[in-house]
């Protein structure tokens, strides 16, 4: 199953929360290049140097607000991490802020709500990929694409996955051509292949052979007794049969919610893929 998923950007927003004169400034290097490729301005190349967590929830209320008005964002943190979270500077203290996973996730989805559900998100931090563990169809996707390293990595091995990156972005490419030149320390993560994912486990799950059946099963467990008379048991065994079909109703109900935009492929495919084979 191909995904095409069509994104465009107006302004990439770099949002760096490394400490001025301490260490490599790989947000500051990327901002020149990024400026140095782009002299017509567009896209709009912005960095906000972040130097405590207050600052940092501002950063992002205010390219909320931006995308609001019709901007485009493509959100770029550098910034140290871990398992628990981004840390940002702390005013005062050697030690910096550790903002976890679960609130950033909270606050890129608004943006991507703000944005119509344009967002894409480069974290540049060790451990970054930890983004996606707050990841549900539940709720509004957060981003509509993620690019972040797996583990620690070199700063320059960062500033080359950079470099490949913004250059196929910034010619045009599709995304797939960008993220096949990300290095293998890298993980890229498309929203609405997540969705694909998620979903055609469900329906295999629950809709095609003998799985279908043990639901089935249950299904009428749990509205009839053993003894039940054999009209009522056909006339339950065939609404459970019914509802354990593939619905698109149900699938457009669970894209509304995770995806309002849409996706682009259609359900009939994502069935075909959930009853025969994989999704790469």
């Amino acid at each position: 199953m191909a995904f095409t998923m069509g994104i465009t950007y107006s302004t990439i927003e770099i949002v760096d929360c490394l400490v001025s004169g301490i260490g490599l400034q790989t947000g500051r290097t990327l901002y020149e290049r990024l400026l140095d490729v782009t002299p017509s301005g567009v896209p709009r190349i912005r960095r906000h140097c972040v130097r405590s967590e207050a600052e940092f929830w501002l950063c992002l209320g205010n390219i909320e607000s931006e995308c609001e008005s019709g901007w485009k964002a493509l959100v770029h943190i550098e910034a140290h991490a871990d398992k628990r979270g981004l840390e940002v500077p702390n005013p005062g203290s050697s030690a910096g802020s550790i903002v976890p996973w679960n609130s950033l996730v909270d606050h890129l989805r608004a943006i991507n709500v703000a944005s119509d559900f344009n967002l894409g998100v480069f974290i540049a931090a060790c451990e970054g990929i930890e983004a996606l563990r707050p990841m549900t169809i539940k709720k509004p996707a957060p981003y509509m694409f993620l690019v972040a390293p797996t583990a620690p990595i070199p700063a320059g091995e960062l500033e080359t996955a950079e470099r490949n990156f913004y250059d196929q972005i910034l010619s045009g490419t599709d995304l797939n051509t960008a993220f096949a030149r990300l290095p293998g320390t890298f993980k890229s993560f498309l929203a609405e292949r997540f969705f694909a994912i998620v979903y055609a486990r469900v329906l295999k799950k629950q809709s095609f052979g003998r799985r279908r059946i043990e639901r089935v099963n249950s299904l009428v467990k749990m509205v009839l007794p053993d003894d039940a008379a054999p009209e009522k048991l056909h006339n339950v065994r065939g609404m459970a049969k019914h509802f354990s079909r593939p619905d698109r109703e149900r699938f457009e109900a669970a894209q509304r919610a995770y995806l309002p935009g849409g996706v682009s492929y259609d359900f009939d495919e994502l069935v075909e893929v959930a009853r025969t084979g994989k999704i790469d």
